[in-house]
């Protein structure tokens, strides 16, 4: 047995579709005369060719255009703030309500922060001091003492 084979339609949908078919085929088909579509074309074409004065070009002429530089302030979306900053969205939030992180403005129904607020906050953390910075201190408080 060919399970593949496609079961035969019934006699009434073969009949249904023939008949459609040839009413399809009878249909007069309501166009507009050959001279009426052909005055139309060619109205259209004169119309695309006249057209309208190109402003842009004496812009363009008297105008130079330079490459815009990128804006010094751009909005940054909660990914991109957690990846520059490097914690958990909770641990942001904590700090937008504890004042010690900027907090986020509402654009388009979504959170977003000023990168200027961000890098501000950045340069605002303490430096990590390392081995041997407080002899450096030490030794530079020494010599500002002897010099006089």
């Amino acid at each position: 047995m060919d399970i593949s084979a496609k079961p035969a339609a019934p006699a009434a949908q073969v009949a249904l579709a023939k008949k459609a078919a040839a009413a399809k085929g009878k249909a007069k088909s309501a166009g507009l005369p050959a001279s009426l579509i052909a005055a139309n074309r060619e109205y259209r074409t004169k119309q695309a060719l006249a057209g309208t004065p190109d402003t842009h070009s004496e812009h363009d002429q008297t105008r130079v255009h330079a490459p815009r530089a990128p804006p010094d302030t751009r909005l940054l979306s909660k990914p991109e703030v957690l990846a520059i900053v490097g914690v958990t969205y909770p641990s942001l939030w904590a700090w937008m309500r504890n004042g010690t992180f900027p907090r986020s403005r509402v654009v388009g129904g979504r959170s977003m922060w000023l990168s200027t607020e961000v890098d501000a906050w950045i340069a605002g953390l303490p430096i990590r001091r390392l081995k041997g910075d407080a002899a450096a201190e030490l030794n530079k408080a020494v010599n500002d003492e002897a010099r006089p």
